[in-house]
């Protein structure tokens, strides 16, 4: 069944008809926009939650009383 199709080589791919069908190309484009907005959303979301966790303590410290010498 394999020897039915005719094998490419990789350098025998025509790379210039991806940009003619406009879908493809827009697919890529969104589906690269959606890993980067993913990605930009969890880092801020990890470090407002750190931000988040470093004024807890330092509300926290503030609220017991200091050392009195």
């Amino acid at each position: 069944m394999i020897s039915q199709f005719k094998k490419r080589s990789f350098i025998d791919m025509n790379f210039s008809r991806i940009t003619d069908n406009p879908f493809i190309f827009l697919s890529w484009v969104t589906a690269i926009g959606l890993f980067i907005s993913l990605t930009e959303a969890t880092i801020k979301i990890k470090l407002e939650k750190r931000n988040l966790y470093r004024k807890k303590i330092e509300l926290i410290k503030s609220l017991y009383p200091k050392k009195l010498v």
